[in-house]
This record gives structure tokens, sequence and C-alpha cells, in this order.
């Protein structure tokens, strides 16, 4: 029972048809496929700088709110300018001057060679 020649080569013609098919549809797929993942990714970085930014709302409109409370605004300016009520006594507490670091004590010898060594340079020197 062998396959005839010419069932052979419709048989081939129905494959490589169907081939180019497949390829024709997975190359008109890609493109699509690449758009459809670079929007999701410009989505996900969209919703990052969302949620960033709400978060930074809610913090503006806390601070705005803290603005109207008059005992916290007293509080920011003692802290950040230094204002006092009348009749308090405002005291500014200057820092000295910087101390010197002591001087690093010398250098002891380790070996015996060096030991000589220091022995000689201070019998020369006094």
């Amino acid at each position: 029972m062998a396959i005839s020649t010419r069932r052979l080569r419709v048989r081939r013609l129905r494959l490589g048809l169907l081939a180019l098919v497949v390829g024709a549809l997975a190359v008109t797929g890609i493109a699509p496929a690449q758009q459809m993942y670079d929007q999701r990714k410009l989505i996900e970085q969209e919703e990052a700088k969302l949620t960033a930014l709400t978060e930074k709302n809610a913090a503006l409109e806390n601070r705005l709110s803290r603005s109207q409370d008059p005992a916290y605004m007293e509080k920011l300016a003692r802290e950040q300018l230094g204002l006092v009520r009348p009749g308090e006594t405002s005291y500014v507490v200057i820092p000295g001057p910087a101390l010197p670091a002591p001087p690093a004590p010398p250098a002891q010898p380790s070996g015996w060679w060096d030991r000589v060594s220091s022995w000689f340079r201070e019998v020369l020197k006094g």
C-alpha cells in the first residue's frame, strides 16, 4: 500500500499551506501582543505614580487641616522660628569651640631590632 506520488504532493501542498497560514497568523499576532504588553507596563507605571500622588495629597491635606489649629501653629512658631510670648524670656545656646583631638601616642617598637634602634635613638638624643 504505497501512497501515490499525486497524493503525496497534495498532502505536502496542504501541509505547506497550513504552515504558511499558521506563520502568517503568528506574524500578524506579534505586533498587537507587543502593544498589549507595552500598554500593560505603562498602566502599571501610571498606577504607581497615581498611588504616590494620592499619598502625597493626603499628607498635604493633613498638613493643611493641622495649619488651622492655633496650638499647632504656636508650636511651630516656637520650635522653628524661636518666637516667644510677651513676658517670656528666650535663651539661645551657642556651642563653644571644638576641642582639638588629643595627639596619638607614639608607636611602640614591636620587634627586638626596633627596640634596640629606638634605644640608640633615645641615647643619641639626650
